[in-house]
């Protein structure tokens, strides 16, 4: 049984060991600073003796804070407090605060008077005031363990309630993520089915091969490796490189691809398709059936804690692209401040014809660096896996 198990389950074993120790340190806590001798000056503080009578006395008065605490904490406040009814939550509170005055001076004038006669016990403070000892016992001593207890239901309800948004907010991004996995264009997947199909007819067999492998890799990366937390940046970096070579290919000279690589990838990890998701989205403001010619330009930079992506390419004009391409960005920066909160810079900017992401990213994992990288048109198209 951990800590969290033993504060939070709702098992009714855990929940009756709570109860039980709570109530176990007030009746001690209670009866250590309510029953004493009363003092004057500088004469020393005398306590009743733990005996039966004192017990019995103890239980009743501690079944009054008990009972007007659970009536507080289980029905006044999930019925009035947390729906805001407050002008009834204050009276019920008044009427509480009477019920205990009088519960405990009932127990004062009738009950303890028949318990000491019974154990023939002659208490240690005679001659008390009854009124004056209702109102410490009961209406002084209920408040301090019901505020304490209610403090507990409420921390209890703000840790679930930010536990339970947290679930909900991971949730909402694994969807997200499904649908990121799901969201490759159709378009895209003809088009490169039906360039490997002319590759074949025309049997290069080698460009076909290569082509058909590195679209099944894109395909089984985004439906079995994605599942995981994190990825490693050298295997996002590899499915970019080719789904660049496959929108390539579907271009032709219509597309002009231009990616620098600084250091290595290394072993460091990732959340998945995050950046191949921001070089995706580019191909829609691109939108190269609408324009003669498309280019992008692509720069990493990996250092030994940090990976930082430069985008830019050409933009067409139409206006229609924007409202979608602007939620992608805003679905990639939830997903950045989750999973890397205070840690990345993501900054988008559009002109009338060019569009640059820039996004930098505190990593975990160091790598070695290595010298700049260049893949120039030729070896990006013909790159093997």
């Amino acid at each position: 049984m951990n800590w969290y198990s033993f504060l939070f389950s709702e098992k009714k074993s855990y929940r009756l060991v709570r109860h039980l120790l709570f109530w176990m340190l007030w009746w001690v806590y209670f009866t250590a600073s309510f029953y004493h001798y009363e003092q004057s000056g500088l004469r020393k503080v005398e306590f009743e003796p733990w005996n039966f009578p004192f017990f019995i006395k103890s239980i009743l008065l501690l079944s009054i804070h008990i009972t007007s605490c659970y009536y507080f904490i289980g029905y006044l406040m999930p019925k009035y407090l947390f729906k805001a009814k407050y002008a009834v939550f204050v009276v019920h509170i008044l009427l509480l605060g009477i019920l205990i005055l009088f519960s405990s001076y009932f127990i004062y004038k009738t009950i303890l008077p028949l318990i000491n006669n019974a154990f023939n016990y002659e208490p240690a403070i005679a001659n008390q005031n009854i009124w004056w000892t209702s109102i410490t016992a009961g209406l002084l001593s209920a408040p301090k363990v019901i505020c304490a207890a209610a403090a507990i239901k409420l921390l209890k309800r703000w840790w679930q309630k930010q536990k339970e948004k947290e679930r909900l907010e991971k949730e909402k991004l694994m969807t997200d993520l499904q649908l990121l996995k799901a969201q490759m264009h159709p378009e895209f997947l003809f088009s490169s089915l039906d360039n490997i199909y002319l590759l074949t007819q025309r049997r290069d067999i080698g460009r076909a091969s290569m082509l058909l492998l590195k679209l099944a890799d894109i395909l089984s990366y985004m439906l079995y490796e994605c599942d995981n937390k994190f990825v490693p940046l050298e295997k996002e970096m590899k499915i970019i490189r080719d789904y660049l070579v496959l929108e390539k290919t579907i271009a032709g000279n219509r597309l002009e691809i231009d990616i620098a690589i600084k250091g290595e990838p290394g072993n460091q990890m990732i959340v998945p398709l995050l950046l191949f998701s921001l070089i995706e989205n580019s191909f829609s403001y691109m939108a190269h059936k609408k324009l003669e010619r498309n280019w992008i330009n692509l720069e990493f930079q990996i250092s030994a804690y940090e990976i930082s992506m430069k985008l830019i390419h050409g933009k067409t004009s139409d206006s229609s692209v924007v409202p979608q391409n602007e939620d992608s960005i805003n679905k990639a920066r939830k997903r950045l401040e989750f999973y890397y909160p205070g840690s990345y810079e993501l900054k988008a900017t559009a002109e009338e014809e060019i569009m640059m992401t820039y996004l930098s990213l505190v990593l975990e994992e160091p790598v070695n660096e290595k010298e700049k990288i260049i893949y120039t048109p030729e070896q990006l198209m013909y790159d093997t896996v």
